[in-house]
């Protein structure tokens, strides 16, 4: 047997051992943006900032997020993917600590909660996980496997979210940000660092070759730039509810109960549709999939604008959370399959920091949009607009797989 190459039976233990490593990671690194969401308001006061002006962290934070991707996916493929999340839990863990000890200094924050914790979340999600699932699972339980791994981040919404609202008014947030950081750089770096050390099926030989011929197809391929105009739309919906879905909600009066439960039932949801979205990628069209959860995606904005208590909480949970990692599960699947194995981490991650410009734009033009108008309908709005133009760019999306005439991808054995 060659070096790198597990027995079966090992290899069944190790694939559900890094599958529940791989939950955990993505249920942990959740905290890292819901701690800010829920402390928004209490950390824009603390630094004597407007929500214009304090929402250059979040702002920064997404955009580094997507520039932080393309790199978190080449680091993916070239150190495996492990090992990448493993760099990302200690710089979480530094960074979050170092915010906790010196936080009446905004210029601090904004370097290192935009900077490195925007790295470390790169490092720890989407990109890394998707590169570990392909090389554990074969090509038709991909999708699946992939919901099952990221719906970590589910969990988070359910568990975390109502937690955090739970602790604000009895805890201050530099506890909270210590508390979570010390996690990170702790307990969880080590239990990432003893899975690192175990091999992962290497890559068959004839999938790492001829990377100039794969990127040629990718970028002279309409899929992708259609993939992306829909990705963005994805990117700025998730970086509200992110950083303004709970000040929109504080703002109206809206009980930390029904914040909570429906930030929770946001969660169970998100759970079931991932899972749901993984099994309906190995069935049906991908592009039709797509279209019906950016559907949904832009009413489940609109209810925002309703102005009844339980349909802009609990309404809007229940359709966000329907939606919420279909589009994710739906995109990765969809460009795994589509292009080749060899730089598979790099497209996705490339995909990722499309997304997170729009997460960028959502961000700060919703709290300069609050700042001007005392309000958020006019992003709201926007978002919903943009969700129906990502709707109609999924429903124009080409077969799974490139046509023959374009340059070669390494295909899935």
């Amino acid at each position: 047997m060659s070096a790198g190459v597990l027995a079966p039976a090992t290899l069944s233990r190790q694939v559900i051992l890094l599958v529940a490593l791989g939950f955990g990671v993505m249920f942990a690194s959740s905290a890292i943006k819901s701690i800010y969401q829920v402390y928004f308001s209490d950390l824009a006061n603390n630094f004597g900032k407007s929500r214009g002006d304090f929402a250059w962290s979040g702002a920064l934070f997404v955009l580094v997020i997507g520039i932080a991707s393309p790199v978190v996916g080449a680091l993916s493929d070239r150190v495996g993917p492990l090992r990448t999340v493993l760099i990302g839990s200690l710089v979480a863990g530094l960074t979050l600590t170092g915010v906790a000890l010196w936080p009446s200094d905004f210029w601090v924050f904004m370097v290192l909660y935009g900077l490195g914790a925007a790295f470390a979340l790169a490092a720890m999600t989407y990109v890394p996980m998707g590169v570990l699932v392909d090389r554990l699972f074969e090509q038709r339980k991909k999708g699946l496997a992939y919901a099952i791994v990221t719906n970590g981040t589910s969990v988070g919404f359910i568990v975390l979210s109502p937690l955090w609202i739970w602790l604000q008014p009895q805890l201050g947030w530099t506890k909270v940000f210590l508390a979570v950081g010390l996690v990170f750089i702790g307990p969880l770096a080590g239990l990432i660092w003893l899975a690192a050390r175990q091999p992962l099926p290497p890559m068959p030989v004839a999938e790492q070759q001829d990377k100039a011929a794969n990127w040629h197809a990718v970028l002279t391929d309409p899929g992708f730039y259609i993939l992306a105009i829909g990705f963005i739309g994805c990117g700025a919906t998730m970086a509200f509810v992110d950083v303004h879905l709970i000040p929109f909600w504080q703002d109206g009066g809206t009980r930390r109960v029904d914040m909570g439960a429906s930030m929770s039932l946001l969660g169970v949801l998100e759970l079931i549709s991932g899972i749901a979205a993984g099994w309906l990628a190995t069935r049906f069209d991908k592009h039709t999939l797509l279209t019906g959860f950016y559907v949904l995606r832009g009413l489940a904005m609109l209810t925002l604008l309703s102005g009844l208590t339980q349909v802009h909480t609990y309404g809007f949970a229940a359709l966000f959370g329907i939606s919420y990692l279909g589009t994710v599960v739906l995109t990765s699947a969809y460009c795994f399959e589509r292009y080749g194995h060899a730089i598979k981490g790099q497209v996705f991650g490339l995909l990722f920091m499309i997304h997170q410009f729009g997460a960028f734009a959502s961000v700060q033009l919703g709290a300069l949009g609050f700042d001007r108008y005392g309000s958020y309908q006019p992003t709201i709005l926007a978002l919903s607009a943009l969700t129906l133009v990502a709707a109609v760019a999924s429903w124009q999306l080409p077969a799974d797989r490139l046509p023959d005439s374009m340059a070669p991808l390494a295909r899935p054995t």
